[in-house]
């Protein structure tokens, strides 16, 4: 009799536990998976990918000759030794290594060169605020960031002050054209406030606001 109660309180006890971590597998999991679908930021998933501006160092195993550091100018082409100008812009680091490796061999420079790229020194990628913000000024994105929600932007650069108009924040953008003109400038009017409590019209839960926005916050009538 003893033996039996002992079992089922045993019983009991680790059914218990297993249905605990059930539960939480299933709240993590669920957490995951809001994460994933509503992100506070757009990275690149393929990896970073080389910019206009960027300072890529380019090193060739056994040929300090080769050795290059030095701006990726503003038509996306890094000139090398042997090579001329090579175009890497939009170019991940390891898309860099192999085009550059293919090329010396192409040419018959080397036989079977080891090449390594990597970015010396980021472009500053920004957005600027301005009004009823309690930081005022450049906010610069991290550099595997595409494009950020204005919720974490504002939040991040220090959020509004006490006279802030939350509900009616003005976004300007210049879109460009293939040879980097400005083509024509749009400003939009966000409800900062409606995102970042849900309480929003539409089925748009995000703003995302890109290098080069211009973010202009009101005060509110006192």
């Amino acid at each position: 009799m003893i033996m039996s109660c002992q079992k089922l309180f045993s019983f009991i006890y680790y059914k218990k536990l297993y249905l605990l971590f059930i539960f939480f597998l299933n709240t993590e999991f669920a957490y995951g998976q809001s994460m994933f679908k509503d992100p506070s930021v757009l990275l690149d998933p393929t990896g970073y990918k080389f910019r206009v501006g960027d300072t890529v160092k380019i090193l060739v195993r056994g040929e300090p000759d080769c050795t290059v550091d030095s701006k990726i100018n503003n038509d996306g082409n890094l000139r090398l030794v042997y090579l001329g100008e090579v175009s890497l812009v939009g170019m991940t680091a390891k898309q860099a290594e192999t085009k550059i490796a293919k090329a010396y061999q192409t040419k018959l420079i080397f036989r079977q060169p080891i090449v390594s790229v990597a970015v010396s020194k980021y472009i500053d990628r920004s957005v600027f605020l301005t009004g009823a913000l309690n930081k005022k000024g450049p906010y610069v994105f991290p550099p595997e960031v595409e494009a950020m929600n204005i919720v974490e932007v504002i939040a991040r650069s220090g959020g509004f002050n006490d006279i802030a108009r939350k509900n009616k924040v003005y976004v300007t953008r210049t879109f460009f054209d293939e040879k980097g003109f400005a083509r024509e400038t749009k400003t939009y009017e966000v409800d900062v406030e409606g995102l970042s409590t849900g309480n929003i019209r539409g089925s748009s839960k995000r703003f995302w606001i890109y290098p080069n926005d211009r973010i202009e916050v009101p005060e509110r009538l006192l």
